[in-house]
């Protein structure tokens, strides 16, 4: 970003100044967990002058307070460096009780059974097909499979011509990996004239579209009356700027740690069974989003003093590597819970829970189930070197794989 330290406000203490720039900090291209855990040493809450100013919250019971507590910590601001008239998405940008009915769409509606009655077959089939199109024995993961496949399954849910792909690839990376303001207004924008000419035409002949979200929304209501277009618009926007760098980044991690690790690796593939259980410990150990929340008017908390407007980072990354909630955090422990499945932060908490945690989970676990058989004896191509690109979340620049193709 090409805004850099700011002044330190009156009411931040000099102890609780601490740079930690998120977007930008080399530490987190090199290691980023390493950098990440490091926070474990730090204060449960400190104040960076980078990016324009934020409160950094270190603690995983604390940021579950910072995701719930919507009385103290909004979310009608959710970038940093704050940007002053942000676009709003329903529901992320809203706080309950607004956020609550919105919230009920999606949960009942676009992320309904109904809905969703295709996914797992869909993302099977596109899995498989990605799959066949690599070369023998090699491939580069992060362009050949992980940006492409979240994009896929959103389309083909929505209706969308498939066609357009490369160009959503293309304003997804602008939106979080655009090293200016500019480079991220770039891409909002053009993700956004996309959505509304595509959802103008869909509108015109809604039947026509079988996309399963699509006709959710089209259906859904609120307080008793059908949606509006910007509403439409607004939503739309919501799932293509929050679920699809989310997935893609998540899925670079597991697999590079899948690559890396051939006793976990050959755990999940002798026992398929446990791989949901085993996927929950790697979204805690490799966390990828920091999300953004504003004090909501001037209060204390926890003994430091918020003032209305200040920005908060609520990160999952740190949170999942809190040493308090989770003993030896950079250990990967499939039986951390037992056989239940390990409680982390991974997609937020209360009112604001992710509600595309099922999409997510279900993408994610039929990658494992598809490709971890496929690839024997996986491992990192030999003289890659791997690149984290820091950013509102976290994800390989590149991934080159390599495993004993078949005869």
């Amino acid at each position: 970003m090409t805004i850099h330290a700011a002044t330190v406000p009156a009411h931040v203490p000099p102890e609780r100044v601490i740079r930690f720039d998120f977007r930008n900090d080399d530490a987190l291209r090199r290691d980023p967990w390493g950098t990440i855990a490091a926070m474990n040493d730090r204060p449960d809450i400190f104040f960076s002058p980078d990016l324009g100013g934020y409160w950094v919250v270190t603690r995983g019971d604390l940021i579950a307070e910072v995701f719930s507590r919507h009385d103290l910590f909004t979310a009608t601001s959710l970038a940093i460096p704050k940007i002053e008239n942000p676009m709003k998405l329903i529901p992320n940008s809203f706080d309950p009780p607004e956020h609550t009915g919105y919230r009920r769409i999606f949960a009942q509606n676009l992320f309904s059974p109904r809905a969703l009655a295709t996914l797992e077959e869909d993302s099977r089939r596109h899995t498989r097909s990605l799959l066949a199109g690599f070369a023998a024995g090699r491939c580069e993961f992060v362009g050949e499979f992980a940006t492409r496949l979240p994009v896929e399954i959103f389309l083909l849910m929505m209706g969308c011509d498939l066609a357009r792909r490369d160009d959503c690839i293309l304003w997804v990376r602008d939106i979080f990996r655009g090293r200016t303001l500019e480079e991220t207004v770039r891409g909002f924008t053009a993700a956004d004239g996309f959505i509304r000419e595509w959802l103008a035409e869909q509108l015109a002949d809604a039947d026509a579209n079988p996309g399963g979200m699509f006709q959710a929304m089209v259906r859904s209501t609120i307080d008793g009356r059908a949606l509006t277009f910007e509403e439409m618009h607004s939503i739309t926007m919501m799932l293509f700027a929050g679920g699809l760098d989310t997935v893609t980044s998540q899925m670079t991690h597991i697999m590079r740690f899948m690559a890396e690790s051939p006793e976990h690796r050959a755990y999940l593939v002798d026992r398929p069974d446990a791989i949901p259980v085993a996927l929950e410990e790697m979204l805690r150990r490799f966390g990828i989003s920091h999300i953004g929340r504003m004090a909501a008017r001037d209060f204390e908390y926890h003994g430091v003093a918020f003032k209305a407007g200040d920005p908060v980072l609520a990160s999952t990354p740190i949170s999942g590597l809190d040493a308090r909630a989770f003993p030896d955090p950079l250990r990967v422990d499939f039986g951390r819970a037992g056989k239940r499945r390990v409680k982390h932060w991974g997609f937020g908490a209360g009112p604001h829970l992710c509600p595309g945690a099922f999409l997510a989970r279900t993408q994610l676990r039929v990658m494992l189930e598809e490709l971890l058989p496929a690839m024997p004896d996986l491992r990192i191509a030999p003289g890659a070197e791997i690149e984290t690109l820091p950013g509102a979340t976290i994800m390989l620049a590149s991934l080159p794989l390599k495993w004993s193709a078949a005869r």
